[in-house]
């Protein structure tokens, strides 16, 4: 109990310090309602892991560069999430097979939403939740070939094993690029068979600020349609699914 007591609280003192920028120790217990002596333990366990930084000048604690740069990531995760997937499952009303919507996570794209319960057409179960090699599956492809220049080259270094998943048709880096290019060229990402044999899909990255924060795919029964038929059916009305997203958020910024 005291271990889950002292979790809590830590991750209330973050909280507050993404909220406040900067603050002494005193201000922080005054704020959160917690004795001195426990707060100083809390932050200087959380100094130790580089999560918290101390400034002798001013006598104040504020986040770490990297422990900021994880709660906007979270935040824009779960707004973009909340957004997009009231759209989601509108998609799927207009095309009826299943859709997806997928945010990245160190080489992988996990599966946050999707409708596969609730399409008739659709024939795989337990989709939230499942993770995926990065240049698997059109919603790592979109991801890949849409995210900054830097982000990309940071996953392919880092994540290159993993990222393949030894599957022979991405064995370089030049396969790798074309991938890309082409992705790009269309203007999103596709399966056509070759990581499921049932099924295929295409996929779009959801942008916003010059990053991509989640991707959203539709897929379907290979035998049921050729993949250029399904291209043509299904393009549009996924687009304009990411489209209506990004100006959602782009408007509830204008109004924050």
């Amino acid at each position: 109990m005291d271990n889950v007591r002292t979790i809590s609280r830590g991750i209330d003192l973050l909280e507050f310090l993404n909220r406040s920028g900067k603050a002494t120790g005193a201000h922080i217990a005054s704020q959160l309602g917690l004795s001195r002596p426990s707060t100083y333990r809390i932050l200087e366990t959380l100094t130790a892991c580089g999560v918290v930084r101390y400034s002798e000048k001013d006598n104040k604690y504020a986040l770490d560069w990297s422990a900021q740069t994880l709660a906007s990531g979270l935040t824009e995760r779960s707004r973009v999430l909340c957004v997009a997937t009231p759209y989601l499952y509108e998609l799927q009303k207009k095309v009826q097979w299943p859709t997806d919507l997928a945010i990245h996570e160190n080489g992988v794209m996990v599966v946050k939403e999707s409708t596969h319960p609730i399409s008739p057409y659709s024939i795989e179960s337990g989709i939230v939740g499942s993770r995926h090699p990065v240049l698997c599956g059109s919603l790592g492809r979109a991801y890949i070939s849409f995210c900054p220049k830097g982000e990309r080259d940071a996953i392919l270094k880092n994540f290159f094993s993993r990222c393949t998943g030894g599957y022979e048709y991405f064995n370089s880096m030049q396969q790798i690029e074309w991938m890309i290019a082409k992705t790009r060229a269309d203007g999103f990402g596709s399966r056509q068979q070759d990581v499921n044999a049932e099924t295929s899909s295409i996929a779009v990255p959801i942008r916003f600020l010059g990053r991509v924060l989640a991707c959203m795919d539709i897929s379907w029964i290979a035998s049921a349609m050729s993949f250029d038929e399904a291209v043509k059916k299904f393009h549009a009305p996924l687009d304009e699914a990411r489209r209506a997203v990004e100006r959602q958020l782009a408007a509830e910024t204008m109004l924050n």
